[in-house]
């Protein structure tokens, strides 16, 4: 019996092994942007607990002081969202990529299976030209 033999085996091997590094990236990025979504979270509050202190101030050197922290927290605020959405692209477009590197897999896995298919046919077809010689070889014997 003949071994099935793909010869483009190396090329799926590493068709999955980029598709298991996209994999561990895409979820780094992801485990990354839930970090950032929670640190907008936390800018938000500080930014409405800041405009509430400024509406409790008493004088205007505490109003001004209170107000300098809001303005402070906003910048933060705007950071934390520009880093947010910067993450969010990023997660995008691994996703992209593994989507792309996971077709691409799977279209060497489909040639694979359709050789592996066509080499057992083939082997079913030698295996049934060998019995039928027997069988023509046995024939002969006895005739």
């Amino acid at each position: 019996m003949k071994r099935f033999r793909f010869r483009l085996e190396g090329l799926l091997r590493l068709r999955r092994l980029q598709e298991r590094q996209a994999r561990r990236q895409l979820a780094d990025a992801l485990r990354a942007l839930r970090q950032l979504e929670t640190v907008c979270q936390l800018a938000r509050r500080a930014v409405r607990e800041a405009e509430g202190q400024v509406l409790r101030a008493q004088d205007a050197r505490e109003l001004r002081g209170w107000a300098e922290a809001m303005q402070r927290r906003r910048q933060e605020l705007a950071a934390a969202e520009r880093a947010r959405v910067a993450a969010s692209r990023h997660a995008e477009e691994l996703w992209a990529r593994f989507l792309q590197l996971r077709r691409d897999r799977k279209g060497v896995e489909q040639v694979r299976e359709r050789r592996w298919r066509l080499h057992q046919r083939e082997q079913v077809r030698r295996e049934q030209a060998e019995l039928d010689e027997l069988a023509l070889l046995r024939r002969r014997k006895r005739a």
